[in-house]
Protein backbone atom coordinates (compact mmCIF):
# COMPACT_ATOMS: atom_id res chain seq x y z
CA UNK A 1 0.00 0.00 0.00
CA UNK A 2 1.15 3.28 -0.77
CA UNK A 3 1.39 6.54 1.54
CA UNK A 4 -2.18 6.80 3.02
CA UNK A 5 -3.90 10.04 3.31
CA UNK A 6 -6.44 11.22 5.39
CA UNK A 7 -9.16 13.46 4.35
CA UNK A 8 -12.05 14.46 6.35
CA UNK A 9 -15.79 14.47 5.06
CA UNK A 10 -18.41 15.81 7.36
CA UNK A 11 -15.63 15.82 9.63
CA UNK A 12 -14.73 12.01 9.52
CA UNK A 13 -11.59 11.05 8.24
CA UNK A 14 -11.56 8.58 4.83
CA UNK A 15 -8.29 7.08 4.56
CA UNK A 16 -7.09 7.21 0.34
CA UNK A 17 -4.23 6.22 -0.93
CA UNK A 18 -1.38 7.92 -3.13
CA UNK A 19 -2.87 5.97 -6.43
CA UNK A 20 -6.19 6.81 -5.43
CA UNK A 21 -7.06 3.53 -3.63
CA UNK A 22 -9.98 3.96 -1.02
CA UNK A 23 -10.63 2.30 2.29
CA UNK A 24 -14.25 0.61 1.77
CA UNK A 25 -14.69 -0.83 5.14
CA UNK A 26 -13.83 2.39 6.81
CA UNK A 27 -16.57 4.65 4.64
CA UNK A 28 -19.06 2.25 4.78
CA UNK A 29 -19.03 2.11 9.03
CA UNK A 30 -20.44 5.41 9.36
CA UNK A 31 -23.38 4.14 6.63
CA UNK A 32 -23.82 0.75 8.84
CA UNK A 33 -22.56 -1.17 6.08
CA UNK A 34 -19.97 -3.08 4.78
CA UNK A 35 -17.71 -3.84 1.13
CA UNK A 36 -18.96 -7.58 0.99
CA UNK A 37 -22.64 -6.46 0.80
CA UNK A 38 -21.74 -4.27 -2.22
CA UNK A 39 -19.14 -7.29 -3.77
CA UNK A 40 -21.65 -10.08 -3.39
CA UNK A 41 -24.01 -8.64 -5.92
CA UNK A 42 -24.28 -9.49 -9.29
CA UNK A 43 -24.16 -6.32 -11.05
CA UNK A 44 -21.00 -5.17 -8.66
CA UNK A 45 -19.15 -8.20 -9.81
CA UNK A 46 -19.78 -8.27 -13.39
CA UNK A 47 -18.80 -4.21 -13.70
CA UNK A 48 -15.58 -5.28 -11.87
CA UNK A 49 -15.10 -8.54 -14.31
CA UNK A 50 -15.86 -5.79 -17.20
CA UNK A 51 -13.01 -3.73 -16.04
CA UNK A 52 -10.55 -6.32 -15.19
CA UNK A 53 -11.09 -7.17 -19.14
CA UNK A 54 -10.54 -3.70 -20.05
CA UNK A 55 -7.53 -2.57 -17.81
CA UNK A 56 -5.85 -5.80 -18.04
CA UNK A 57 -7.42 -7.91 -21.07
CA UNK A 58 -8.42 -10.71 -19.01
CA UNK A 59 -11.76 -12.17 -20.55
CA UNK A 60 -11.43 -15.72 -18.53
CA UNK A 61 -12.93 -13.48 -15.39
CA UNK A 62 -16.76 -12.65 -17.61
CA UNK A 63 -16.68 -16.57 -18.56
CA UNK A 64 -16.05 -17.83 -14.66
CA UNK A 65 -19.07 -14.79 -13.76
CA UNK A 66 -21.08 -16.59 -16.76
CA UNK A 67 -20.94 -19.82 -14.94
CA UNK A 68 -21.30 -18.30 -11.46
CA UNK A 69 -24.87 -16.52 -12.49
CA UNK A 70 -26.30 -19.68 -13.54
CA UNK A 71 -26.17 -20.75 -9.82
CA UNK A 72 -29.60 -19.15 -7.69
CA UNK A 73 -28.42 -15.67 -6.53
CA UNK A 74 -29.36 -15.79 -3.13
CA UNK A 75 -27.94 -19.62 -2.34
CA UNK A 76 -24.67 -19.29 -0.54
CA UNK A 77 -22.54 -20.88 -3.00
CA UNK A 78 -23.23 -18.12 -5.57
CA UNK A 79 -22.83 -14.96 -2.81
CA UNK A 80 -18.94 -17.23 -1.90
CA UNK A 81 -18.05 -17.50 -5.61
CA UNK A 82 -19.08 -13.82 -6.19
CA UNK A 83 -17.18 -12.26 -3.64
CA UNK A 84 -14.12 -14.72 -4.86
CA UNK A 85 -14.06 -13.60 -7.61
CA UNK A 86 -13.89 -10.00 -7.14
CA UNK A 87 -10.53 -10.21 -5.35
CA UNK A 88 -9.34 -12.50 -8.01
CA UNK A 89 -9.74 -9.15 -10.33
CA UNK A 90 -7.53 -7.70 -8.32
CA UNK A 91 -9.18 -4.62 -7.82
CA UNK A 92 -9.89 -5.28 -4.33
CA UNK A 93 -7.16 -5.81 -1.92
CA UNK A 94 -7.90 -6.94 1.77
CA UNK A 95 -5.16 -5.62 4.63
CA UNK A 96 -5.81 -6.89 8.22
CA UNK A 97 -5.58 -4.55 11.38
CA UNK A 98 -7.36 -1.67 12.24
CA UNK A 99 -8.52 1.15 9.60
CA UNK A 100 -6.19 3.51 11.57
CA UNK A 101 -3.26 1.36 10.54
CA UNK A 102 -4.43 1.11 6.98
CA UNK A 103 -6.23 -2.09 7.75
CA UNK A 104 -10.05 -2.96 5.65
CA UNK A 105 -11.26 -3.55 2.37
CA UNK A 106 -9.80 -1.55 -0.42
CA UNK A 107 -11.04 -0.60 -3.60
CA UNK A 108 -9.71 0.52 -7.24
CA UNK A 109 -10.07 4.34 -8.06
CA UNK A 110 -12.32 2.94 -10.86
CA UNK A 111 -14.53 1.01 -7.88
CA UNK A 112 -14.16 3.62 -5.34
CA UNK A 113 -16.75 6.24 -6.96
CA UNK A 114 -19.14 3.77 -7.46
CA UNK A 115 -19.36 1.87 -4.14
CA UNK A 116 -19.27 5.18 -2.35
CA UNK A 117 -22.01 6.18 -4.69
CA UNK A 118 -23.78 2.67 -3.57
CA UNK A 119 -23.52 4.34 -0.23
CA UNK A 120 -24.43 7.73 -0.59
CA UNK A 121 -24.69 10.16 -3.51
CA UNK A 122 -23.18 12.80 -2.21
CA UNK A 123 -20.47 11.20 -0.83
CA UNK A 124 -19.88 9.06 -4.33
CA UNK A 125 -19.27 13.39 -5.92
CA UNK A 126 -16.83 13.71 -3.35
CA UNK A 127 -15.00 10.80 -3.00
CA UNK A 128 -14.88 11.06 -7.20
CA UNK A 129 -13.31 14.74 -6.59
CA UNK A 130 -10.67 13.81 -4.53
CA UNK A 131 -9.73 11.00 -6.20
CA UNK A 132 -9.25 13.11 -9.17
CA UNK A 133 -7.19 15.44 -7.34
CA UNK A 134 -4.72 12.69 -5.85
CA UNK A 135 -4.14 10.97 -9.34
CA UNK A 136 -3.37 14.58 -10.96
CA UNK A 137 -1.07 15.27 -8.07
CA UNK A 138 0.58 11.75 -8.73
CA UNK A 139 1.39 12.94 -12.09
CA UNK A 140 4.21 16.05 -11.19
CA UNK A 141 8.04 15.21 -10.81
CA UNK A 142 8.74 12.08 -8.08
CA UNK A 143 10.63 14.55 -5.62
CA UNK A 144 7.62 17.15 -5.99
CA UNK A 145 5.00 14.26 -6.04
CA UNK A 146 6.16 12.82 -2.75
CA UNK A 147 6.31 16.51 -0.86
CA UNK A 148 3.23 17.09 -2.33
CA UNK A 149 1.35 13.44 -0.54
CA UNK A 150 3.34 14.01 2.61
CA UNK A 151 2.37 17.09 3.02
CA UNK A 152 -0.98 18.27 1.25
CA UNK A 153 -4.25 17.41 1.16
CA UNK A 154 -6.02 17.12 -2.37
CA UNK A 155 -8.75 19.66 -1.11
CA UNK A 156 -8.98 22.25 2.07
CA UNK A 157 -9.99 20.70 5.35
CA UNK A 158 -12.53 22.30 7.25
CA UNK A 159 -11.31 24.96 9.15
CA UNK A 160 -10.14 24.72 12.55
CA UNK A 161 -8.48 26.97 14.60
CA UNK A 162 -4.47 26.16 14.45
CA UNK A 163 -3.33 29.08 15.63
CA UNK A 164 -3.66 29.85 19.31
CA UNK A 165 -4.35 33.86 20.54
CA UNK A 166 -1.03 32.95 22.77
CA UNK A 167 0.77 33.87 19.33
CA UNK A 168 -0.90 36.63 18.05
CA UNK A 169 -0.23 38.20 21.37
CA UNK A 170 3.73 37.08 21.23
CA UNK A 171 3.51 38.83 18.00
CA UNK A 172 1.70 42.16 19.02
CA UNK A 173 4.54 42.12 21.64
CA UNK A 174 7.47 42.67 19.52
CA UNK A 175 5.53 44.65 16.82
CA UNK A 176 3.82 47.06 18.98
CA UNK A 177 0.79 45.99 17.63
CA UNK A 178 -2.40 45.15 19.19
CA UNK A 179 -4.21 42.05 19.15
CA UNK A 180 -7.52 42.33 19.07
CA UNK A 181 -9.26 38.90 18.77
CA UNK A 182 -9.12 39.63 14.73
CA UNK A 183 -11.95 42.16 15.28
CA UNK A 184 -11.26 44.49 12.78
CA UNK A 185 -8.79 42.37 10.96
CA UNK A 186 -4.99 41.81 12.29
CA UNK A 187 -1.91 44.23 11.70
CA UNK A 188 -0.62 43.30 7.96
CA UNK A 189 2.56 42.15 9.59
CA UNK A 190 1.18 39.71 11.32
CA UNK A 191 0.35 37.79 8.02
CA UNK A 192 3.77 38.87 6.72
CA UNK A 193 5.77 36.88 9.80
CA UNK A 194 2.90 33.57 9.58
CA UNK A 195 4.26 33.40 6.09
CA UNK A 196 8.21 33.97 6.33
CA UNK A 197 8.89 31.95 9.56
CA UNK A 198 5.93 29.50 9.85
CA UNK A 199 5.05 28.74 6.19
CA UNK A 200 8.11 29.26 4.23
CA UNK A 201 10.53 27.26 6.59
CA UNK A 202 8.33 23.69 7.36
CA UNK A 203 7.28 23.89 3.14
CA UNK A 204 9.31 23.19 0.12
CA UNK A 205 8.65 26.55 -2.10
CA UNK A 206 7.24 23.87 -4.71
CA UNK A 207 4.58 22.62 -1.92
CA UNK A 208 3.84 26.71 -1.50
CA UNK A 209 3.51 27.01 -4.74
CA UNK A 210 1.01 24.40 -5.30
CA UNK A 211 -0.88 25.23 -2.18
CA UNK A 212 -1.34 28.89 -3.89
CA UNK A 213 -2.28 27.18 -7.18
CA UNK A 214 -5.42 25.48 -5.64
CA UNK A 215 -6.78 27.52 -2.52
CA UNK A 216 -9.31 29.64 -3.31
CA UNK A 217 -10.16 32.56 -1.56
CA UNK A 218 -11.20 32.18 1.98
CA UNK A 219 -9.22 29.32 2.52
CA UNK A 220 -6.10 29.02 4.88
CA UNK A 221 -3.20 27.68 4.16
CA UNK A 222 -3.51 25.01 7.04
CA UNK A 223 -6.22 23.67 5.97
CA UNK A 224 -4.59 22.11 3.22
CA UNK A 225 -1.91 20.32 5.41
CA UNK A 226 -2.39 16.62 5.94
CA UNK A 227 -1.72 15.11 9.29
CA UNK A 228 2.17 15.33 9.35
CA UNK A 229 1.96 18.91 7.61
CA UNK A 230 -0.31 20.03 10.97
CA UNK A 231 2.40 18.90 13.19
CA UNK A 232 4.96 20.03 11.05
CA UNK A 233 2.81 23.66 11.76
CA UNK A 234 2.54 23.37 15.15
CA UNK A 235 5.82 23.04 16.45
CA UNK A 236 6.53 25.78 14.21
CA UNK A 237 3.66 27.87 15.56
CA UNK A 238 5.53 26.98 19.13
CA UNK A 239 8.66 27.83 18.09
CA UNK A 240 8.08 31.23 16.77
CA UNK A 241 6.13 32.09 19.92
CA UNK A 242 8.64 30.96 22.30
CA UNK A 243 11.32 33.17 20.30
CA UNK A 244 8.74 36.34 20.04
CA UNK A 245 8.51 36.21 23.80
CA UNK A 246 11.65 35.95 24.40
CA UNK A 247 12.64 38.84 22.17
CA UNK A 248 12.95 42.73 22.79
CA UNK A 249 11.57 43.99 19.56
CA UNK A 250 11.34 43.43 15.61
CA UNK A 251 14.86 43.60 15.44
CA UNK A 252 16.05 41.25 17.84
CA UNK A 253 13.08 38.89 16.84
CA UNK A 254 14.23 38.98 12.84
CA UNK A 255 17.98 38.32 14.17
CA UNK A 256 16.85 35.38 16.55
CA UNK A 257 14.49 33.76 13.55
CA UNK A 258 17.37 33.84 11.49
CA UNK A 259 19.88 32.24 13.85
CA UNK A 260 17.40 29.46 14.76
CA UNK A 261 16.64 29.27 10.98
CA UNK A 262 19.45 29.29 8.63
CA UNK A 263 17.76 28.21 5.87
CA UNK A 264 15.89 31.51 5.67
CA UNK A 265 18.81 33.37 4.67
CA UNK A 266 18.00 33.13 0.99
CA UNK A 267 15.14 35.13 1.98
CA UNK A 268 14.72 38.73 1.49
CA UNK A 269 15.12 40.20 5.29
CA UNK A 270 12.57 43.26 4.13
CA UNK A 271 9.10 42.45 5.43
CA UNK A 272 7.14 42.28 2.12
CA UNK A 273 3.55 43.57 1.61
CA UNK A 274 1.09 41.06 2.85
CA UNK A 275 -0.05 37.92 1.17
CA UNK A 276 -2.04 36.39 3.31
CA UNK A 277 -3.14 36.64 7.01
CA UNK A 278 -3.92 33.44 8.99
CA UNK A 279 -5.89 33.12 11.31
Amino acid sequence: MNTIVKIKYENIDQSFDNSGWFNATEAAKRYEKKPLMWLRQRDTVEYLCAIAHSLNNKYAFLEHFNKIIELDGDSAKSQRKLLSLAKQTGLVKVKNGSSENGGGTWLHPKLAVAFARWLNVHFGVWCDLQIDNLIRANQAPPSVQDMIRLMLLPSASTWEKRFPDSYYKALAKITNTKFNNHVGGSPAIFGDITNKWIYRIIMPKEVLLEIRANKRDGEKMHQWLTNGGEQMLSKQINSIEVIANSSTDYQDFTARCYQAFPQAKGQLRLVMVEQECVV
